[in-house]
């Protein structure tokens, strides 16, 4: 996966600082799941944090100190060259690939927008989610986005619809997805003129119920999308309905048992 990432680093970095899709969804999404009223004082770990914007989005909710964590280490030079143009920030970042890490420390809250959707294999999707687990503090919360698991009118998705937002689905098997089937999503950073493609893996909603709650996580739900006001003000009710009715990305939160 380090490798495929690499090859793309500048075409990722030029779309994620463009995609006003990810803000204005997937982001403010993220932002209102976090369980505090505000993060000042609290830890953050961000894994698979690409070029940084979800770490700098903790440090802007005032988190006292972030993690970042990357397999690819083009991604996280740019994301520290952010840091550097700004004065420096309260983040941290390391290279590594998440599935490789034990223990970090213990967090208030463990955050991966665009990790668990690169899981291979079950296997794989279990380390992650173990890896989670392992560096949340009792009581915490882990917010992790997934590909829609309920097999069923979002799959697949209408890709003249999805278009719209910059990027469109394509299950690679002929049938509905099954537990560990390849997506290929492309994102558009110009219109119709610049694309690429990323690999994506589908699991359905009761695998990954199952995953969250055999590593000992409670309290797993599957959250709706919501869409930053001023957005859905701008473009209205019917560009954003599509995409909040048949969604190809939704949020997972869960919570590390008190005890443990």
């Amino acid at each position: 996966m380090a490798s495929k990432f690499c090859g793309i680093v500048e075409e990722v970095s030029n779309y994620y600082q463009k995609d006003f899709t990810r803000t204005a969804i997937e982001e403010y999404t993220l932002e209102s799941l976090i369980p505090y009223e505000s993060l000042k004082g609290k830890t953050v770990l961000d894994l698979a944090c690409q070029i940084g914007l979800t770490s700098r989005l903790a440090v802007k909710l005032g988190a006292e100190s972030v993690i970042g964590v990357d397999i690819s280490p083009k991604m996280v030079d740019i994301a520290k060259k952010f840091e550097e143009e700004t004065g420096g920030s309260k983040i941290k970042y390391i290279v590594r690939d998440v599935v490789d890490i034990d223990k970090l420390g213990e967090f208030d809250v463990v955050w991966a927008m665009f990790l668990l959707i690169h899981a291979k294999d079950i296997g794989n999707l279990k380390k992650m989610i173990q890896v989670a687990y392992n560096n949340l503090k009792p009581g915490s919360r882990f917010i992790a986005f997934v590909l829609q698991p309920d097999v069923g009118d979002s799959w697949p998705p209408d890709n003249t619809q999805i278009k719209k937002y910059g990027r469109e689905y394509k299950l690679t098997s002929n049938d509905e997805p099954h537990d560990g089937d390849e997506i290929i999503i492309t994102l558009y950073t110009n219109d119709d003129d610049q694309k690429f493609n990323l690999n994506a893996y589908w699991y359905s909603h009761k695998t990954l119920l199952t995953v969250f709650e055999e590593t000992g996580f409670v309290n797993v739900k599957f959250q709706k999308l919501k869409v930053k006001p001023e957005e859905y003000a701008k473009n209205g009710e019917e560009y954003w309905r599509y995409m909040l009715e048949h969604p190809c990305l939704i949020p997972i939160t869960a919570e590390k048992k008190l005890g443990n």
